[in-house]
């Protein structure tokens, strides 16, 4: 094992880098998008994820208490009851609940009728089109994104008139209509949120509607795009005759228990927390309708982060969008998310991948972070009858989720920073305020790594910046982990104050130092370390 007081002062001394990272120094490292940290092993019982579970109740209750605060804007206890729990990407034991935070509040106005806990009911709105896409990606795969929607619902065609204004409908893919990139209406105003819509209504009346721009030039949010999407995937199961519930229940909701969610309908329609959603309102069905609870989507958003129902090659395409840019600027397009990057520094990004809904007194959010294997969920109903705003309740998830950004680079610090030797070699790791391990030493059979690195990128040895980020590329059994190397330059040219970030072009290391392989023990601890092109294993000091 290795020595706890190397590993208490290596977390001192990162807690301290930390604290001064907010000082944005005129040079910073440049890492590898998404290539941060490992993800963080979170549980309840940690004391991390305690004080992170403490700083967030303390936030919640003087919300609830003041009716907001300076720093993140006005809510509404009076009228608006709400619930929040952060969870962790699923392991191999499906037992485990993998939520680590909840908060449930029942605002007074609610009455004595209800409190609100992991297992009441709210309506999810949009926050639909997230269980349409992933049906879509369980039956049909992600192979077919770029088929034609007509290649599923070939009577688009037959039914759209001959204008330059109507859609082009052989050219509208999959994966445009997931992606909010069709550039079709909003709204079919064919169909009622509690029962199936007819298909023949919905072409016979939608087909013909003008685009408003050519597919695949800017987001354009559409119910419609989600009920098309639905059609199809019945279209392939016509030999069983299963509608789009039954296929949103045989390939999600029952594999991964989700007992409370289902779609609405005139038979439970009572079982929201408080206003009932209509059955009989206008609205899209597979984008409006589903009813579930915090504790579902929890299961739900775990399940897509741990590759549940699908290949990890997909869901590594799902959830690493090549987004289009929005109206916002902040703001990116996925399939169907809306991808916040955050920046946490100037060189260092976040995506939180987030789906919002609203219908009627209720809203709602999803929001994962691939990159921590974390995400979170927010649900919400307002006795007003008007949905509530959510944008400050998730303001608060989105400032506590750079609090599991500190618990990863602690974790990663603990698991691998340190010297690790050999007969013929010493290999020295070091940890800052920035991710990545600080190359302080690799010397092998009397080269000096560091130095033929600096040399072949042409920077002066006292002005490297050499560090090893972490990739996914693991072994089987995840007993052996690959980093890679990149250099900077210290004392390169600014821009606007800042180095250039464009290490993914030209700063990985070619040759010996480029790859790193640490070696892990049963307890997920860095006991070996290997250097690409150097041969040999060297082991870590106190193992």
């Amino acid at each position: 094992m290795p020595s706890s007081t190397l590993i208490a002062s290596t977390i001192l001394w990162l807690l301290l880098q930390l604290s001064q990272a907010a000082d944005q120094p005129s040079y910073q490292p440049c890492p590898l998008l998404r290539a941060y940290y490992d993800a963080p092993v979170l549980s309840k019982t940690s004391d991390a994820v305690k004080s992170l579970s403490n700083d967030f109740d303390a936030v919640f209750d003087n919300l609830t208490r003041s009716g907001g605060s300076e720093d993140y804007g006005a809510v509404t206890p009076d009228t608006t009851s709400f619930s929040v729990v952060l969870f962790s990407e699923a392991n191999d034991n499906s037992t485990v609940d993998p939520v680590f935070y909840s908060y449930h509040y029942t605002a007074p106005a609610a009455g004595g009728k209800v409190k609100v806990n992991g297992d009441t009911t709210f309506a999810l709105g949009g926050l639909t089109q997230l269980f349409t896409v992933y049906a879509w990606l369980v039956e049909m795969g992600v192979e077919t994104w770029n088929d034609p929607i007509t290649k599923y619902l070939p009577e688009l065609k037959t039914a759209s008139c001959d204008s330059n204004f109507t859609v082009a409908w052989d050219t509208v893919t999959i994966q445009a209509l997931a992606g909010h990139m069709a550039g079709i209406a909003r709204d079919s105003n064919v169909c009622e949120l509690g029962a199936a819509c007819d298909r023949n209504a919905f072409i016979t009346s939608f087909a013909t509607m003008p685009a408003l721009f050519l597919p695949n030039t800017t987001p354009i949010f559409s119910h419609a795009a989600f009920q098309l999407l639905a059609f199809a995937i019945t279209s392939q199961n016509m030999s069983t005759k299963a509608a789009f519930p039954d296929i949103l229940t045989n390939s999600i909701l029952h594999p991964l228990n989700l007992t409370r969610t289902t779609l609405l309908s005139p038979f439970n329609s009572g079982s929201l927390l408080g206003h009932p959603v209509s059955p009989s309102q206008k609205g899209e069905q597979a984008s409006l309708s589903l009813l579930s609870n915090p504790h579902d989507l929890a299961l739900a958003g775990s399940s897509i982060l741990s590759s549940a129902l699908l290949p990890a090659s997909t869901t590594r395409r799902w959830l690493s969008p090549s987004s289009a840019d929005t109206s916002n600027i902040r703001n990116g397009a996925g399939q169907p998310w809306e991808v916040y990057r955050a920046p946490i520094t100037s060189q260092l990004i976040i995506d939180i991948l987030l789906k919002s809904g609203e219908v009627g007194a209720y809203s709602s959010y999803l929001g994962l972070l691939p990159d921590m294997g974390v995400g979170f969920a927010i649900l919400a109903h307002d006795e007003s009858g008007k949905a509530a705003d959510l944008n400050v309740y998730a303001d608060v998830v989105a400032d506590g989720l750079s609090g599991i950004l500190k618990v990863a680079a602690l974790q990663s610090a603990g698991r691998y920073s340190g010297a690790y030797s050999g007969p013929d070699g010493l290999a020295v790791f070091g940890a800052d305020a920035w991710p990545g391990l600080v190359v302080e030493n690799i010397t092998v059979g009397g080269r000096d790594v560091r130095a033929e690195v600096a040399k072949d990128a042409g920077i002066e040895i006292g002005n490297l910046d050499y560090r090893v980020y972490p990739t996914n590329i693991w072994d089987v059994g995840a007993k052996r982990h690959q980093f890679v190397g990149v250099v900077q330059d210290k004392d390169a040219l600014v821009d606007a104050g800042t180095p250039t970030c464009i290490t993914w072009m030209n700063g990985i290391v070619q040759g010996a130092g480029g790859r790193v392989v640490f070696g892990l023990d049963d307890e997920g601890m860095a006991s070996s370390v290997e250097v690409a092109g150097l041969g040999g294993s060297l082991n870590k000091a106190g193992t």
